[in-house]
């Protein structure tokens, strides 16, 4: 019963070990996926407002250069006036959608700043359109300098400051998500030392306990072994041979051979179960060691994701300038197409200033030409990032499922620790059982025993034997003693 006792504490240990690992198992999965879930909210909010501001910038930079391309090009200003509504509802519509995101206070005041200077601009627009097409180009120049250039100026300070502020809030939300994941790496470093640490107060305690009981067996081992002595040394003179107590004392202890021999059987295979259990316990942690692994790949991927968004959004503004000084310098060759139109009607045959004008025009159309280049360099890199981003997401779309097959392979390692544990506690029952047997077939040899009342001078020797085998007892039980 006392060996029971031993395995059952030992078990006990066993299993607060595991409940314990799994408990930390749980917490660092819940948590993950929490700021998952976080990091996957950010971004994706991230994204939509910057599209969105990017979007109604560039539509800003089409209606401002509306204005030198309804003077100089006559024959347009139909379609510049029929464009105008479209770039009005697109700008309205991108900032509905960077409205319905989640802003911080300071990107509300910066939006609201954004609407009111971006209001009167567009107020102030119809106005100089009237002027300049019932022929008033003083009053609409003068009107222009006065209103549409300063609102449409500020509009564009207003939105650049708002784009910096959206990327600067980005950035400190990603700081923040960083550092919840130091916080929970570091919850879990100090939860599992926290596990150790009970664990082995446990196995001291149990130890504490399982070394008090194995010290007074030993005193009761060289006791009786006192007694047994004194009792062999009376009996030597009093021996007496009975045939048919020794075969009853024989046949008693082929009974306990037989029912030894079952309890070494269900030892051995108590013993391969533990060994399973704590194989499969092996593999139990090594497949969160994988969990952790793979999801700290997926937040590698996942800033990844962020970084290469960053970078498209910034080579997008360099477009949008780019294509500006494109749009500014056509403008401007326009302007001295008509000049040199001008002056060859003024100059006939003599037109020598021509050269000065067409010169003009040759380095405008040089730098148009480079602006070009520029565009299209700065197009192939941004279709390069996307491609990267892209790739990106489908690597961290595959370390989660990686880490959910994990998360899948643990919960299957401890189903098997479990029926494993099951086959231990029913080996234990028949070794119980069996240790039952032994304890009746020993009884039964004892009373045999007894009733012998004589013995043969084998007996005699073999009585001899059994002294020394006490002696060989009592030395060994000193020993023990001396040991605990």
């Amino acid at each position: 019963m006392q060996i029971q006792g031993i395995r059952a504490k030992l078990w006990a240990i066993f299993a607060t070990l595991l409940l314990l690992m799994g408990w930390v198992g749980f917490i660092g999965w819940q948590n993950t996926m929490e700021l998952a879930k976080e990091a996957e909210g950010l971004y994706a909010n991230q994204l939509q407002g910057t599209v969105a501001l990017a979007n109604s910038e560039s539509a800003l930079w089409k209606l401002r250069y509306g204005f030198p391309q309804f003077i100089v090009q006559p024959e347009k200003r139909s379609e510049i006036l029929s464009q105008e509504p479209e770039l009005y509802k697109a700008i309205d519509e991108n900032l509905r959608k960077y409205a319905t995101g989640e802003l911080t206070l300071k990107e509300k005041a910066a939006f609201e700043k954004v609407q009111n200077i971006y209001q009167k601009y567009v107020a102030a627009r119809p106005r100089w359109f009237e002027l300049q097409q019932a022929g008033k180009t003083q009053e609409a120049a003068e009107y222009r300098a006065a209103t549409t250039t300063p609102f449409g100026a500020q509009t564009v300070q207003e939105f650049s400051s708002l784009i910096n502020l959206q990327r600067e809030v980005g950035k400190n939300k990603h700081d923040d998500i960083e550092a919840k994941v130091r916080s929970l790496t570091t919850l879990l470093i100090l939860t599992f030392i926290l596990a150790l640490l009970v664990a082995l107060t446990m196995i001291v305690i149990v130890s504490q306990n399982i070394l008090k009981p194995v010290v007074k067996s030993v005193n009761k081992i060289v006791y009786s072994s006192k007694e047994i002595s004194t009792t062999i040394e009376w009996q030597e003179s009093t021996i007496s041979q009975q045939a048919t107590a020794v075969n009853q004392t024989t046949t008693t202890m082929n009974e306990l051979g037989v029912s030894s021999q079952h309890s070494a059987e269900q030892a051995e295979a108590s013993a391969v179960a533990a060994h399973q259990a704590l194989s499969l316990a092996d593999g139990g942690t090594h497949s969160v060691e994988y969990t952790v692994k793979g999801i700290e790949i997926l937040k590698e991927k996942v800033g990844k994701i962020a970084g290469q968004i960053m970078d498209l959004s910034e080579q997008t503004v360099q477009i949008e300038g780019i294509s500006n000084l494109v749009a500014e310098l056509a403008n401007q060759t326009n302007m001295l197409a008509l000049n040199a139109a001008v002056e060859a009607v003024r100059a006939g045959e003599h037109g020598k200033g021509f050269a000065v004008v067409a010169g003009e025009i040759r380095k405008l159309a040089d730098e148009s030409k480079i602006a070009a280049q520029k565009i299209k360099i700065l197009v192939k890199e941004i279709q390069s990032a996307i491609g990267n981003t892209v790739m990106v997401t489908e690597e961290g779309t595959k370390t989660a499922e990686e880490g959910i097959r994990l998360a899948q392979g643990t919960n299957q390692v401890f189903t098997g620790v479990k029926d494993a544990i099951g086959k231990v506690f029913l080996n234990n029952q028949q070794i119980s059982l069996n240790v039952n047997q032994q304890a009746f077939a020993i009884q039964q040899v004892l009373e045999a025993m007894k009733s012998i009342n004589s013995g043969t001078h084998e007996t005699t020797a073999g009585i001899a034997r059994v002294k020394d085998s006490i002696i060989l007892l009592n030395q060994t039980a000193k020993e023990l003693q001396k040991l605990s």
